[in-house]
């Protein structure tokens, strides 16, 4: 996903910066602005049933509370904490409409980049409602392979799909811990339900990954 582009004279009149672990948006609180990030990275908190998780990342030329600009939302929909020392420009509808003015190109990157928030957050809190990270991981397995996966490499009649996806980065995405992922991939290659290289994911038979996963759920409850 391109990110928005934006000219220093605008960093300058509407840049503001931030030290690691400050929060620019509280869950539930009232916001009337949007956010674009100038520099640096955040982290985007939901509460879900299993807690608050971290159900995305934005780095620079990303935006949110972009709903609250739109008159959506009158409250925000999430947090968002710094994860490093961030610049982020905090816009009012009126100076949106002017950034747009100046750029459409700005406006067309929006609309892209919710058309893909929307099918993205929908994969994400269908895993982020289990309780059971097994689950949870099997679920945004499913989503991500389907939405994102891509046919392997060097074979005449390819089965299944790859997703490159680091183990950490899937502890990070669900929120959880990284020995909890590598147990379940452990389990989930010794039973040829997927193989994994450290750097991507291959699972031959996505339809497998739920029954897996449940199994696991209930034998682990004996």
């Amino acid at each position: 996903m391109s990110g928005i582009r934006i000219g220093d004279e605008f960093i300058k009149k509407f840049g503001k910066k931030f030290p690691p672990e400050a929060f620019l948006a509280k869950e539930g609180e009232s916001g009337a602005t949007m956010f674009i990030i100038a520099g640096g990275k955040v982290a985007v908190m939901k509460q879900t049933a299993a807690g608050e998780k971290m159900i995305a990342t934005l780095v620079e030329g990303d935006f949110f509370g972009e709903m609250a600009i739109m008159g959506l939302q009158d409250t925000r929909g999430a947090s968002v904490k710094t994860l490093a020392e961030t610049t982020v420009l905090e816009l009012s509808r009126e100076a949106f409409e002017g950034l747009i003015r100046k750029s459409p190109e700005i406006a067309i990157s929006v609309i892209r980049t919710l058309t893909e928030r929307v099918r993205d957050a929908n994969g994400k809190l269908s895993a982020l409602i289990h309780k059971d990270d097994r689950i949870r991981i099997s679920t945004f397995l499913v989503h991500n392979l389907n939405v994102k996966g891509s046919n392997p490499v060097a074979t005449v009649n390819p089965v299944g799909k790859c997703l490159p996806l680091k183990p950490k980065e899937l502890a990070s995405n669900l929120g959880i811990s990284n020995e909890a992922v590598e147990s379940f991939l452990t389990l989930a290659k010794k039973s040829k339900i997927l193989a994994q290289n450290g750097e991507w994911i291959y699972v031959p038979q996505i339809s497998y990954l739920m029954p897996f996963a449940e199994y696991l759920v209930k034998n682990s409850k004996g």
